[in-house]
């Protein structure tokens, strides 16, 4: 047999040596960033696992927590989606939290929802809200009917903390200013502010309409 000719070997061309190094440094990172991806989720899904294992009484809602997602500035909400759906969702899955999402699309969006959910709560409490003729109070009294229902089943309400979870620089900014404007803040929505239409400016190049002027008749 032998051993073979160690003389024959050679590294590969130039061409040969660029690839095989991109495309190795490209396949490590990957493999590297989804490991430890996977070793981070495995640790937080192992650290809320015991709330799956508690017991609720069955006349109970379960616990809801509340998540607030923005679209980036200068970029979409599929953005924060995803990284919703690939970071946060499965140690949420992992504990069996129910959760309700606040999205904004553009930016004030996530804190005129924060605001007007906490208004709500207000109104529940027991503040009273000038209802105005034409405000749109379908919403509150949707929710008043299930809730009366579910008092009429025997159902309670979570009685522990629920918790609210922010996404984003953006998105926590909103979330403090709808705080704000929702508890210190008048119980009644803010009236939306009407755009003016601007006037429609006039070209130089546009004809100036004129008026003739009609012969005078010579005095006879």
């Amino acid at each position: 047999m032998g051993l073979p000719r160690l003389s024959r070997l050679k590294l590969p061309s130039r061409n040969w040596l660029i690839f095989i190094g991109v495309v190795g440094s490209w396949t490590s990172a990957l493999l590297y960033d989804r490991y430890h991806k996977k070793r981070a989720q495995r640790k937080w899904c192992e650290l809320v696992s015991h709330i799956r294992e508690e017991t609720i009484p069955s006349n109970m809602m379960p616990r809801r927590i509340t998540i607030l997602l923005a679209a980036p500035p200068g970029d979409g909400l599929r953005v924060a989606r995803e990284h919703f759906h690939e970071y946060v969702k499965p140690i949420l899955v992992a504990g069996a939290m129910d959760w309700e999402v606040i999205e904004g699309r553009k930016e004030g969006e996530v804190r005129a929802g924060l605001a007007e959910k906490i208004r709500m709560m207000r109104r529940r409490e027991g503040e009273v809200a000038v209802i105005e003729e034409g405000d749109d109070d379908e919403k509150f009294e949707r929710e008043e009917s299930v809730r009366a229902l579910r008092g009429a089943m025997g159902i309670r309400e979570w009685e522990g903390v629920r918790g609210d979870l922010v996404l984003g620089r953006h998105t926590w900014k909103e979330y403090v200013t709808g705080l704000h404007e929702g508890w210190l803040g008048p119980i009644d929505a803010p009236k939306p502010v009407e755009e003016e239409v601007p006037l429609q400016e006039i070209s130089v190049t546009d004809p100036i309409p004129t008026t003739r002027q009609p012969p005078t008749q010579p005095p006879h």
